[in-house]
């Protein structure tokens, strides 16, 4: 069965505040992995949640180029 999770994106990376008009929020049915490639060229991600488990996905399970620090 393959996963369904909620991202939180914006494509204007910045240090300062987004507004809200910058992020958006789309569901995604593909393995964690994937997501990345279903995202628009440069978006930043900021928040993946597991549907399925209702749970946020900590940011250590993050594809590897998406993870904060990394």
């Amino acid at each position: 069965m393959t996963p369904t999770y909620r991202v939180r994106y914006s494509v204007k990376f910045s240090p300062k505040m987004r507004s809200p008009a910058d992020v958006v929020t789309i569901d995604l049915k593909a393995e964690l992995d994937q997501v990345p490639a279903l995202l628009p060229d440069g978006a930043y991600i900021m928040y993946i949640e597991d549907l399925d488990r209702a749970q946020n996905v900590h940011w250590t399970r993050w594809p590897k180029t998406y993870r904060p620090g990394g």
